[in-house]
């Protein structure tokens, strides 16, 4: 019974751990999504959760501590959306060719 318990309680933490997702990932994945539905223009930014904000929220990381907020439009800061977006995937890119 010893030996059950500690090995669901290991598999427990090693689920949650696994879906502890960077937020940077997820800022990515939302941009690709954003930019797949045709729109160039936007911003995306990471916020303490529950922060006051006129943005839509449109994802959460940090474990649950970050929301992350969407607004369209302003095309300067939709660049570092890009970035992240690129950078994200030539790492998944370079990770994938071992």
């Amino acid at each position: 019974m010893r030996k059950l318990f500690l090995a669901s309680a290991c598999l427990f933490l090693a689920f949650g751990a696994a879906n502890a997702t960077p937020c940077e990932e997820v800022v990515a994945s939302i941009a690709e999504k954003i930019k797949a539905n045709g729109v160039v223009a936007f911003t995306l930014e990471i916020i303490d959760k529950g922060a006051e904000t006129d943005k839509k929220v449109v994802g959460t990381c940090g474990e649950g501590t970050k929301d992350i907020v969407y607004q369209r439009g302003n095309a300067a800061v939709s660049e570092s959306s890009k970035d992240v977006a690129d950078k994200e995937s030539s790492e998944i890119a370079n990770n994938a060719n071992f």
